[in-house]
């Protein structure tokens, strides 16, 4: 496996660094609204992204997932948070345009594997769907059955929409369908949850990728007895293990994107990031947010975003246990 960018792949990363430089980050804000960054959802769509995945004819660039990896590193790297997921999301499993979409994937149970409880039948799906972004402003959702994938219409009759609690307040909702009207678009739902799975380990790894960048630059910066913290020996002993995971995820998140990519079973790379985010990340970011001192915890400091986004994500994907459970048994 060759981990240098393809030229797709680079010019991707290109496009994504160039309009991320250009984007002013509002560090205060809690996504009260829509749940999400609006100005950095507006540039993204600007842009083209979320049509990257589509083919030429439907107004895309064809790429896969190993393809837009970068782009989407790159939104975590900053912290930004967008419907970019989800829509790619839908992109690549379905190659078709949805508009604004949802995936809905995790049951009360079950985080992000099989469907275990919403049922498909008729034409018309039937359960419940936990920590859907932005669920509660998407035009349509894509949605993990037990006899496949489904995509219904926000808005349908015998869909309830509620926007839940989140650490970072992020536009997580909970879903209900009762006998919702959908259109079957798939048979098998496997394929859908894979992708998002490695969507969400590519965004966690652009996520710790960003908040290591910033506590190297502190630490760097900071000064006490004469000499940046950088130079003491325990603090480089903290760095070099924060180092060590945040390389951990980005190898296995790189590895699963290019299996899937290539057709190949991606299921022990997605468990191995899966298992990183649940257990290793949140204890990684309470190290950076040590290291950066009181400021670490100042709700106005880049960092606080990183933390509580992590937080998020650990739970999304299932916790530190269950996702332990699901990588020893893949």
């Amino acid at each position: 496996m060759d981990f240098a960018l393809d030229p797709e792949a680079a010019a991707v990363a290109e496009a994504a660094d160039e309009l991320m430089r250009r984007l002013e980050a509002d560090w205060e804000s809690t996504f009260a609204g829509s749940g999400f960054d609006d100005a950095a959802w507006k540039a993204f769509v600007d842009a083209g992204f979320p049509a990257m995945p589509l083919p030429a004819d439907a107004g895309g660039d064809d790429l896969d997932i190993d393809a837009l990896r970068p782009l989407i590193v790159r939104a975590g790297r900053d912290a930004v948070v967008t419907p970019l997921l989800g829509a790619l999301t839908a992109g690549l499993v379905l190659r078709e345009d949805l508009g604004a979409v949802a995936v809905a994937i995790a049951e009360p149970g079950s985080a992000l594997g099989a469907p275990q409880t919403v049922t498909l039948a008729d034409g018309a799906v039937t359960g419940t769907k936990i920590g859907v972004l932005h669920a509660d402003v998407a035009d349509v959702l894509l949605v993990a059955a037990d006899q496949g994938v489904a995509v219904v219409d926000a808005a349908a009759t015998g869909v309830e929409i509620v926007r839940t609690t989140s650490s970072s307040g992020w536009g997580e909702c909970t879903v209900r369908f009762d006998a919702a009207p959908a259109r079957v678009v798939a048979d098998d739902a496997g394929r859908l949850v894979d992708v998002h799975r490695a969507v969400l380990a590519a965004y966690a790894s652009g996520l710790v990728a960003g908040a290591v960048a910033r506590t190297a630059e502190h630490v760097s910066t900071r000064h006490q007895f004469g000499k940046p913290i950088a130079a003491f020996q325990a603090v480089g002993q903290q760095l070099a293990d924060v180092y060590v995971i945040a390389a951990t995820l980005d190898l296995v998140a790189t590895a699963a994107a290019w299996e899937l990519a290539q057709g190949r079973d991606a299921a022990h790379d997605l468990a191995t990031a899966s298992y990183q985010i649940a257990a290793e990340l949140p204890a990684t970011m309470r190290t950076m947010t040590h290291l950066h001192g009181g400021i670490g915890v100042d709700v106005t400091y880049p960092l606080h975003r990183y933390f509580s986004l992590t937080k998020d994500l650990a739970r999304l994907v299932g916790g530190a246990d269950r996702t332990l459970e699901v990588l020893t048994c893949s």
